[in-house]
């Protein structure tokens, strides 16, 4: 469960704070484009409130040790979030999914290098970002 520090909302989209409620940690600056795509968005998010929320590391697999990237152990694959398959990914005991089509030329191992840019909102509550429907 996470609790939303901040929103800070754009025309059509929003950057989230959110506090894991689990582990304390923060992730900043969330990015959330679902009223992009679709009238079914997560615009009812609200500051203070507590969600159930599903976050994605939006970036690439790196191979090479000596490039940037953060440590994640996969500890699931095949991952049906909508109808897109993902890894479930643990930084530190923070939960995270990672699209399997960034994996599509390299072989898969419990623990990798992800160079990741930014967290995106794919899912809150029983809503499903429509980019994964």
């Amino acid at each position: 469960m996470f609790k939303v520090l901040k929103i800070d909302r754009c025309a059509m989209t929003s950057f989230i704070d959110l506090l894991n409620l689990d582990t304390g940690t923060q992730d900043l600056s969330c990015f959330d484009d679902s009223a992009v795509v679709s009238d079914e968005n997560f615009s009812f998010m609200e500051e203070s409130k507590i969600y159930d929320c599903k976050l994605m590391l939006f970036g690439e697999f790196e191979e090479d040790p000596t490039k940037p990237g953060t440590e994640v152990t996969i500890t699931e694959q095949g991952v049906l979030i909508g109808i897109r398959k993902c890894f479930k990914a643990l930084i530190n005991s923070d939960v995270y999914y990672i699209l399997e089509t960034d994996a599509e030329n390299i072989v898969v191992k419990e623990k990798m290098r992800y160079d990741f840019t930014r967290i995106d909102l794919i899912q809150v509550d029983n809503v499903v970002h429509a980019d994964f429907l």
